[in-house]
């Protein structure tokens, strides 16, 4: 079976599971108020298993970081042309730093991870890879750059935020953790023989194992009706560069330097998914405009159900 055939029955499958949950929510066997504990339980329990045992089952190696270097750089290119369109757009400051945030910053440790597990059945060495990808090219970026680029668009004059306080809450995080216990594991070459490590291997295994769940029932439960004329050309804007330019960009990069085709692969997944959620979040909590960034997120999620396996077939 083919890597696109494989995307595709795998996205087909995300997409059950999201619609069951949509189902689900309109029965009410799911309340409203217990949405966000699917959103928890991705961030603090089944993410941070998978980056650990990603990171720990394989040797670690600083190349292993240069496709990392390649998604930020796919991220910042599509951040400038951002800000220059809606520049050019005449949009207000809060509206503009919600755009630039999830034009540029994708679901790469959500929705990305779930997706790639599943098309290359959990193999370690790619699991490996595009964790790294996504937690030194994505996350650790949005919780220091982005951050900042929140503060600066959406800062009240008379308010004064530090960059430190604001980043705070990803480096006292279990995703944080879980990223540097899994560097120094694989770096101490753990033994793997032994019982205690068995066991921890078997729980990490099942925990990463529901990631794929626990992310199609948040998306599920995150979709609701957009008010699309209103924002029809953020929408465009956003999704044309977020799910096309930016792949376009990345899988470039990547043949430029001639890595080899798995590494391309996945930094055209990675770089193809929509908005991330935390954009949105982060862009909202710093006085950026977060009604405008959530609506416009939830389209982008809508559009890559068309979108995502096109730019995967013509561009692999």
């Amino acid at each position: 079976m083919s890597l696109f055939e494989n995307l595709l029955d795998s996205f087909v499958v995300l997409v059950a599971l999201a619609t069951s949950a949509i189902w689900l929510r309109h029965r009410g066997t799911i309340l409203k108020s217990q949405e966000a504990v699917f959103g928890r339980l991705v961030t603090d329990f089944a993410l941070p298993a998978l980056i650990f045992a990603s990171l720990s089952a394989e040797p670690f190696t600083v190349s292993k970081l240069l496709p990392a270097l390649l998604l930020f750089s796919s991220i910042a290119a599509v951040m400038v042309v951002a800000w220059l369109v809606g520049r050019a757009m005449g949009l207000s400051r809060p509206v503009l730093g919600s755009v630039i945030l999830v034009s540029g910053v994708g679901s790469s440790s959500t929705l990305g991870y779930a997706l790639i597990q599943r098309v290359f059945h959990d193999d370690p060495e790619v699991m490996t890879t595009v964790v790294a990808m996504g937690e030194f090219g994505v996350v650790l970026p949005l919780f220091t750059f982005g951050v900042a680029l929140a503060i600066f668009f959406g800062r009240d004059e008379t308010e004064q935020t530090s960059l430190w306080a604001a980043s705070k809450p990803f480096f006292t995080s279990p995703i944080f953790y879980a990223l540097v216990l899994g560097i120094a594991a694989s770096m101490l070459g753990i033994p793997q023989d032994h019982k205690a490590v068995r066991l921890l291997n078997d729980f990490l295994r099942l925990a990463s194992d529901s990631l794929s769940f626990l992310v199609a029932f948040t998306i599920g439960l995150m979709l609701k009706p957009v008010a699309y004329r209103e924002i029809a050309p953020l929408i465009a804007l956003v999704a044309g560069l977020k799910l096309i330019v930016e792949p376009l960009i990345a899988g470039g990069l990547a043949l430029a330097l001639a890595l080899s085709p798995v590494t391309r692969e996945l930094l055209i997944l990675e770089a193809a998914m929509p908005s991330g959620t935390l954009a949105a979040v982060l862009a909202g909590r710093y006085g950026c405009d977060g009604a405008v960034a959530s609506a416009v997120l939830i389209a982008t999620y809508i559009l890559s159900l068309l979108l995502l396996p096109v730019i995967v077939y013509f561009s692999l």
